[in-house]
Formats: C-alpha cells, structure tokens, sequence
C-alpha cells in the first residue's frame, strides 16, 4: 500500500524548519505504520516544487499531462500511483496557491478529456482521500470557518459535494462523520503535547478510517 500526504503549506519564513502541514503529514505516517508497518508512505511538499498556473491552452487533453509544467506532471505522476492521499492544508485565505495550480490543472487533465466523451474515467478515480486542515483551535473548538474556507474549495475540487458517498470521476473524499463530511480541521501544529486528547484521537480515527476504505 502506498500513502502519499500532500503538505500544502509554501511557508518559507525565516526559522520555519519543519511547517505545520509537514507536522501533521509525519504525523499521518506515524498512524499509518501503527496499523499497517508495511505500508510506503511519503510526503510530497509543494513549497519544494516551482509551479505554474494553468493557461487553458487544452494541450493536456491528448497528453493527459501538463506541457509546460514538468514540476506538476511529477506531482501528478505520484498522486496517479498511490493507493491513499492524504491533503494537509492551512487556511491561505482560503487555501496556498500552489495547491491552487495543483487542482486546476488536474481538473483540466480529468474536464477536457470528458468534454470529449462522456464515458472518460481518468486513471486517478477512486483513490481514498482525506482532507485534512489546519487553522484555528481545531474540531473542539468548533471552528466552521476553515471547513467552509479550506475543505469545501478541496472537496469541489474532488467532486464530492453534495453526494460524498456517490462514485466520482476523481479521487474519493472519505468523510469523518455525519458531522464533518468534508474531512477534519486540526490546530496548528507547535507541539501534538499542546492538543488535547480529543484532538489527537480524531486525526487518528480519521487516518484509520480513510486507510481501512481501501
């Protein structure tokens, strides 16, 4: 099995050694190996990879990839040969740009193929998927906002909303729970010592969850 976390954040301020979404995807990891020691597990950073916005010039439609932009076909070269994904993002009001590109240049690759023929299914269909974000004092708190600013433009993205359980053309958000269909929000990661109980249990209930979907 292989997972792949996502760490969104392009935070580059002087001293930041390790951001908060790099934190929370270790973390991830760390869940994944309790349950399942054999899985491949990385974590792709893309503040390390220099994007470029999608310019609709439609050349992806015969290539299925980008041909201006080698950084987002390797991006999307892992995401297709994954079995799990997971997104980890801070609230960039609403999400970091480089996730941005990420999204609207797959959804060329998966929109102009089907444009074409209805019937297309893109190779990425399916894969599990969580959402997580990170901002404010996390579930406990009771922090909607990021939900609505952070998981709602991903799980669009995922073509998820309104129908989450329904098969997609895309990747396949795993909810939490009747409450947060959407994928989870997390505080900010300093130190897992500062969350509470609760909040340590629900990004791993929610890891579990998303890995036994498979």
């Amino acid at each position: 099995m292989k997972v792949l976390c996502i760490s969104a954040s392009n935070n580059f301020k002087e001293g930041i050694t390790g951001t908060s979404s790099f934190i929370i995807c270790q973390r991830i990891i760390d869940e994944v190996k309790k349950k399942t020691p054999q899985a491949d597990c990385s974590i792709l950073e893309l503040k390390e990879y220099a994007l470029n916005p999608c310019i609709n010039c439609v050349k992806c439609l015969n290539s299925s990839r980008c041909v201006i932009d080698n950084a987002f076909n390797e991006i999307y070269e892992m995401i297709l040969n994954c079995d799990v994904l997971f997104i980890v993002s801070p609230h960039y009001a609403p999400i970091p740009a480089k996730l941005c590109m990420v999204m609207e240049k797959t959804e060329s690759i998966w929109f102009n193929p089907w444009l074409e023929d209805n019937s297309y299914k893109p190779k990425i269909i399916g894969i599990p998927t969580g959402v997580i974000s990170h901002g404010g004092t996390g579930k406990e708190g009771g922090l909607r906002e990021y939900e609505r600013v952070v998981n709602y433009p991903i799980a669009n993205w995922l073509f998820t909303i309104p129908k989450p359980h329904e098969d997609t053309r895309q990747l396949k958000l795993i909810e939490f729970d009747d409450d947060w269909k959407y994928g989870i929000n997390v505080p900010p990661v300093l130190d897992f010592e500062e969350w509470s109980d609760v909040q340590v249990s629900i990004l791993a209930n929610y890891v579990d969850k998303v890995i036994q979907s498979l």
